[in-house]
């Protein structure tokens, strides 16, 4: 089960996507078909001062440029408004959707970069691996603002794959955020790896800290940080050395020839 935010954290971004999605809708017409909010808002754990509001959109494959072009600038314009640290949405056709595969393609996205909102066009890029896992946490616990059931829009993603993913997300982790990042993503890889459940940063870590698998010190530093109770700080060499051996256990079960459940 997803970790219960405080209602009122929760409900700002909730409240915020809802927004979001009435205002997409005109620009998009008729071409759009579901929208989810998933991430922190709905797994638990949202916090203003370190959590995105995740939105994923999903439009008709015969969508239209200026729609799109469009669709971009309501974003922007909505994006100055997000409640959390930013806003990350994507846009999706229902083929891409249904049956998610690499290079995971994608309409529009709508990110943050060095605190800035920035807008990328998915026919200028290969696609987006990030967006595997934005399917897996939708189909697990993404909240529908539009249309139906994520488990009837968006298909299941090979484990393989995710764990794959989650490796190389603790890698980039390592290099490019802070640690509570890098710790937390650990801790709830090591959830999806060991129980097959998708959990929020917050809940991965206390999940570690309640069963052994983690150093007690390493997240409970990772947890003050991510719920803005300390400074986020570059990774000790403690939390590097965690990270890291996820990682590898990670890369071996993706590797192992045991059978492969999908997300």
């Amino acid at each position: 089960m997803p970790e219960s935010p405080d209602e009122t954290a929760a409900g700002a971004p909730r409240s915020y996507a809802a927004a979001v999605t009435a205002q997409i809708g005109a620009p998009l017409g008729g071409a759009l078909t579901a929208a989810y909010l998933h991430g922190s808002s709905v797994l638990g754990g949202w916090n203003a001062e370190r959590s995105d509001v995740d939105i994923l959109f999903v439009v008709t494959d015969d969508i239209g440029e200026r729609a799109v072009e469009r669709a971009g600038e309501v974003l922007l314009q909505a994006a100055v408004g997000c409640p959390g640290r930013c806003l990350e949405a994507s846009i999706v056709t229902a083929s891409a959707a249904a049956r998610p595969a690499p290079p995971w393609p994608f309409v529009l996205h709508v990110g943050c970069s060095d605190g800035e909102q920035v807008l990328h066009g998915g026919a200028d890029s290969p696609g987006d691996p990030d967006l595997l896992m934005h399917y897996a946490v939708c189909r697990a616990a993404g909240l529908a603002l539009a249309g139906p059931s994520p488990q009837t829009t968006i298909g299941p993603v090979d484990r393989r794959i995710v764990l794959r993913y989650l490796a190389g997300e603790l890698g980039w982790g390592l290099a490019n955020a802070p640690e509570n990042y890098a710790v937390l993503n650990a801790c709830r890889a090591l959830v999806y790896l060991r129980q097959g459940r998708i959990v929020g940063k917050v809940a991965g870590g206390r999940a570690a800290l309640d069963d052994g698998s983690g150093p007690a010190g390493v997240i409970r530093r990772a947890l003050n940080q991510q719920q803005a109770m300390a400074q986020e700080r570059t990774a000790a060499q403690d939390a590097v050395a965690f990270v890291r051996a996820v990682a590898a256990e990670l890369r071996a079960a993706a590797a192992a020839p045991s059978a492969s459940p999908r997300a």
